[in-house]
């Protein structure tokens, strides 16, 4: 092998060299900028092949260049300018690539780039000419050229980086395309006719630029000098600094000529500056929202609180260990206090417990007030927490709900907030190092015990078998239908069984836990809401059916700490020696989900850690919404949610997705902002798109009559609309806490809710047994039953029963 082939190298050995990828060695191959030295044919799989070959020194030199080559990205803007341009040929200056013209042309542009420093290369383009491959087109050249300048004034030097494409002048034209040989005097004539057009061109346009940029500065000055802080100034000066470090090239060409790239520097720094003053102007209304609010100082928002030397006592443990009971020792020995729970159902039974005790209780939830004279222990649920009724006692129970990013701010205000000498805490160990880390905002006192099971929690080594179950088991499903279905199987095999879900009111769930707990019922089947505390009684077992629930948005495993709550309230203390825990075969392999279950009960559940959820309250979205000057609620949240305690070291914004979209929703009803507000907070399930119809029917009565109408609901239908009733009812009740002038016939909506909850816990105990009968009786049955009228069509149960309400669907709502 000579020494002129050991020279050459194969395109192969470009992306070594230049450590370039290989498409882009390609592209830069077709454009020109890699010449290639000689072809060579080789035998390739029993087929000839020609291959480009390459001078190994030359593609070395070059690699100095794949920097600019790289910024000049030539192959984007050749195809978008070939075609808005698909007429090339007609163009004198844009012609189809010739070999003979484009070696000429890289001779010329060589000593070009040497002697001015200047990138410059041929503007190489593609047409579409033909089925399968574009034409490439000669369309002059393109040079990028920078320069410092100042752009700020008392500002430094920032380098303005032009990219201009320029037509080939004549008299290049003429040496590049002669048909004859040329001589190196023409290509040097050529080069120097080149090299003088392109310097002329770079010194136009940056003369022209610093007339603009001087011209710029001026105006800057006046637009500055009209905020009279100095601190402004500087604040808009500074953003546009930092973006002007990050300015793009200018792109200019034959077409605008000099004075074109400097009308696009001038439109780029008018850009800078707008979008600076704005960017200032939004940072000044988000601090004067902040400032309003007090949420940067969060524990500031709750003077009475502030004002009092609290100390906080802090009863965790698992599940059955007896907090709760201890907690309220402490509430029952005081002479005031308060016990705020996460459900309806636990302020009842709380209220009633201290009724039967002989002190003077009531109970506030969101729907429903008993507040008689005299009253010094409330039991609430946490969302109605009173910020100014100081007591010497407040029980937050379930304080773990921390960590939930729907109703975790209510626990961070109850904390925060609570008016109390003494605040004692019960919920599982994994919140306290979230515990500690809230109370280090207000530097008070946490004492902590730790609490002990009372009674032992094994796992069986067996899975259960449903048709066998005992006494006393609940087998836990998370689904209404897996609920329903699991119920039937085990009518079916002739068992009681009493149902517990959270679609149930909470009066029937505590009805069909009475019955378990009462032993009418052998069997309970429930959700994960038998985890929150309620009063089950003797449950021996608890049986999964799945260990993967639907969170809302993914279907997931559950998690430790999910666990340990359900399977904690299996072995009730006193009634039973130990608990058990197990899962139905349909789980998943017993070995892996015995692990799973094993490992949660025994080892850390995930310590609850990072921020606490916060929600604006009604103070803070009046100040958004004068600053922002808007009462378009949607709006004003959707800018809390984004802003308010962006970037706080302790605290973040609570899921409120749902709240906007019914404020949006709601922003086409004339209601001051604050009532739209209490609407946008209903317990209304946005998912269902009659709900939502309800809200904003009831909310336009409002608007247009100064009273809502109550819901005149039958009862008898079956259980589905039944629940779906029962959650208006209870809607409707909400609002009418809020707005007690509009929502007048409180007494009628909860007789009506009694009802309501009567008649399905009627047709649960009607259906939780088996119900075997002779033949005579199913055909006695069968012949009492009325038939339909052939031909009447159904009405649904909203036509029926709610007069008015319009079915149509809710923009952005699933039907």
């Amino acid at each position: 092998m000579s020494k002129k082939s050991k020279a050459f190298v194969s395109i192969n050995h470009l992306p070594g060299i230049l450590l370039a990828s290989a498409a882009e060695c390609e592209r830069w191959i077709e454009a020109g900028l890699i010449p290639v030295a000689e072809y060579r044919t080789f035998q390739k799989r029993g087929r000839v092949v020609e291959a480009p070959m390459f001078d190994a020194e030359t593609v070395a030199q070059l690699a100095a260049e794949v920097p600019a080559w790289r910024m000049q990205g030539e192959s984007g803007d050749a195809e978008t300018h070939a075609r808005s341009n698909p007429k090339g040929a007609d163009n004198p200056t844009v012609q189809p690539i010739d070999d003979a013209a484009h070696r000429r042309r890289q001779s010329i542009l060589a000593p070009v780039r040497k002697n001015t420093g200047i990138y410059v290369a041929e503007d190489i383009r593609k047409i579409e000419s033909g089925r399968w491959k574009p034409e490439r087109v000669f369309a002059g050249y393109r040079a990028v050229f920078s320069q410092p300048m100042q752009i700020l004034p008392d500002g430094g030097s920032t380098d303005i980086v032009i990219e201009f494409a320029f037509a080939e002048p004549l008299d290049v034209a003429a040496v590049v395309l002669d048909p004859a040989r040329v001589e190196r005097a023409a290509i040097a004539a050529a080069s120097d006719t080149l090299k003088a057009r392109l310097i002329e061109l770079r010194d136009a346009t940056f003369a022209i630029c610093e007339a603009e940029l001087a011209s710029w500065r001026d105006e800057l000055e006046t637009y500055l000098a009209a905020y009279e802080d100095a601190g402004e100034r500087q604040a808009i000066l500074d953003g546009i600094q930092a973006a002007i470090e990050k300015l793009d090239r200018i792109h200019a060409s034959d077409k605008g000529g000099p004075a074109g790239a400097g009308r696009r520097l001038r439109q780029k720094l008018d850009d800078l500056r707008s979008k600076a003053a704005a960017r200032r102007l939004r940072h000044l209304r988000e601090a004067q929202i902040r400032e309003a609010s007090g949420y940067e100082r969060y524990a500031g928002i709750f003077p009475v609180a502030r004002s009092l030397d609290r100390r906080f006592l802090f009863l965790a443990g698992p599940t059955n260990s007896g907090k709760t009971y201890e907690a309220l020792k402490f509430a029952g020995g005081a002479k005031t206090a308060e016990i705020l729970s996460p459900l309806r159902l636990l302020a009842l039974e709380h209220y009633e417990r201290m009724s039967e005790e002989g002190m003077a209780a009531g109970m506030v939830t969101g729907e429903e007030r008993v507040l008689p004279e005299g009253v010094t222990h409330i039991a609430r649920t946490i969302e109605t927490l009173d910020l100014h009724r100081v007591v010497d006692v407040c029980v937050i129970d379930e304080v773990q709900m921390l960590g939930d990013p729907n109703r975790g701010w209510a626990w961070t205000q109850a904390m925060i907030g609570a008016p109390a000498r003494l605040v004692v805490l019960t919920g599982a160990p994994e919140a306290i190092p979230l515990v500690e880390h809230l109370l280090a905002m207000t530097g008070e006192p946490l004492e902590v015990k730790i609490l002990k099971r009372k009674g032992k929690l094994r796992v069986e080594g067996v899975p259960a078998n449903l048709k066998k179950l005992s006494r006393g088991d609940a087998v836990v499903a998370f689904t209404r239908k897996n609920v329903h279905d699991l119920r039937a199987q085990l009518v079916q095999a002739g068992r009681t069984v009493a149902t517990v879900y959270g679609a149930l009111g909470p009066e029937v769930r505590r009805a069909e836990a009475a019955r378990f707990r009462n032993g009418e019922a052998e069997i309970l089947v429930a959700t994960d809401a038998i985890g929150m505390g309620l009063n089950i009684g003797p449950l021996r077992r608890v049986v999964f059916s799945t260990l993967r629930k639907f969170d809302g948005l993914r279907e997931r495993q559950l998690t430790a700490m999910e666990i340990k709550q359900i399977a904690g309230r299996a072995g009730r203390f006193g009634h039973h020696d130990e608990g058990l825990v197990t899962a139905l075969p349909e789980a998943g392999g017993y070995a892996q989900v015995e692990t799973i279950i094993g490992n949660a009960l025994k080892g850390d559940a995930g310590k609850l850690r990072g921020k606490a959820y916060v929600r604006p309250n009604q103070e803070t979205v009046l100040s958004a919404s004068e600053v922002l000057q808007t009462d378009r609620l949607g709006r004003v949240l959707r800018h809390l949610n984004d802003t308010l305690v962006a970037g706080h070291p302790d605290l973040r914004m609570a899921d409120m997705e749902e709240m906007i979209e019914l404020a949006t929703l709601l922003d086409t009803v004339d209601l001051p902002i604050l009532d739209r507000l209490s609407y946008s907070m209903a317990p209304v399930d946005g998912r269902e798109q009659m709900a939502v119809e309800l809200l904003l029917d009831w909310a336009r009565q409002h608007a247009r009559d100064g009273r809502v109408q109550a819901p005149d609901f039958g009862v008898n239908t079956d259980l589905l609309k039944l629940e779906a009733r029962v959650k208006i009812a209870t809607s409707w009740l909400w609002l009418a806490q809020r707005h007690p002038g509009v929502f007048e016939d409180m007494g009628a909506v909860v007789d009506l809710r009694a009802n309501l909850n009567a008649k399905i816990e009627e047709k649960l105990v009607a259906s939780s047994v088996s119900q075997r009968r002779s033949p005579e009786e199913r055909s006695r049955r069968d012949r009492s039953a009325k038939p339909q009228r052939p031909g009447k069509k159904r009405r649904s149960w909203m036509d029926a029963d709610a007069g008015n309400v319009k079915q149509h669907r809710v923009r952005g709502r699933p039907s």
